[in-house]
């Protein structure tokens, strides 16, 4: 699936309106999302808040799924995060990639990264497939 066809797949969830997130780059298997800096979305401190940048990382990694020719609904089963360093006032990327496409697991990882790309967190993230069947 192209950048655009991604864009508009992730303009149509409901669950990233409120994040603004941004499709900037697509490949085989990778998907980097950008975040643009909304104030109303640091905890007080002015710190970008963490769920912000797991629903990032979450995202990116479902797009990274849908880029693959052929690809298939899948759904999250887990995700381990590792947050690293703190956001503040600034747009954030967050980059997937597929580790694993297993018969019915698919395994990836995704970093977000703030300014001057210094690496805020780090996230495992395991899908499930969907069989259409069991829908």
């Amino acid at each position: 699936m192209s950048r655009a066809a991604l864009a508009r797949v992730l303009a149509r969830a409901r669950f990233s309106r409120s994040f603004g997130f941004r499709v900037e780059a697509v490949g085989a298997g990778t998907c980097t999302l950008r975040v643009p800096f909304r104030r109303r979305l640091e905890r007080p401190g002015g710190v970008v808040a963490g769920p912000v940048l797991m629903a990032a990382a979450d995202a990116a990694v479902w797009l990274a799924i849908l880029a693959r020719p052929g690809h298939e609904d899948a759904v999250t089963i887990e995700m381990q995060t590792a947050f690293l360093a703190a956001g503040r006032g600034e747009d954030i990327r967050c980059r997937a990639r597929i580790l694993r496409w297993g018969r019915r697991l698919i395994h990836g990882v995704a970093e977000c990264r703030g300014r001057r790309g210094r690496l805020l967190s780090h996230h495992t993230i395991t899908y499930m497939r969907v069989d259409p069947r069991e829908r």
